[in-house]
């Protein structure tokens, strides 16, 4: 009896490690039909804002920031790290995101906006891979009581 017990144990514990892993993506808003999927979830209703005054306290914000840019400057960095090019000679690239992270600050959803109108959707896709590869890799320093949502802008230096 104990056998199967332990067995049916690694089999739950496999069975939600391999969910939580399906569950993390980067999706583009370029992309219709994923980006009208992950609409379709309303994330929204599930994670609550981190800004939000009675998720994060106003003595916190200063940490909420750092973690932030932190968190963006890891993006660069496996930008840089893998010689990523967005074939266009603009100086810099501004995207727009909408993260949802688990309470440990591990990235569930990743929306992404490029707004270089140049960077054409094949570019914005290897993008997109680029990042789901390194998933494991980009998480925020902040833990929260609950899983918790943050958007805003951010300009990448284009290194043409």
């Amino acid at each position: 009896m104990e056998k199967y017990l332990g067995v049916f144990i690694v089999l739950i514990v496999l069975y939600s490690c391999s969910k939580d892993k399906e569950q993390s993506r980067v999706i583009g808003v370029h992309n219709r039909p994923d980006f009208e999927e992950l609409k379709e979830l309303k994330l929204d209703d599930y994670y609550v804002n981190l800004l939000n005054p009675k998720f994060s306290k106003k003595e916190d914000f200063k940490g909420v920031l750092k973690s932030w840019g932190d968190f963006h400057n890891k993006v660069n960095e496996v930008l840089v790290a893998n010689d990523f090019s967005w074939e266009i000679p603009d100086s810099s690239i501004t995207v727009v995101n909408k993260i949802y992270f688990n309470k440990y600050g591990k990235v569930n959803y990743f929306l992404v906006n490029v707004r270089n109108e140049n960077v054409t959707n094949e570019v914005k896709n290897k993008y997109i891979s680029l990042l789901n590869s390194h998933l494991d890799e980009l998480s925020i320093e902040l833990k929260r009581e609950g899983q918790f949502s943050q958007c805003g802008k951010v300009k990448y230096k284009n290194y043409e």
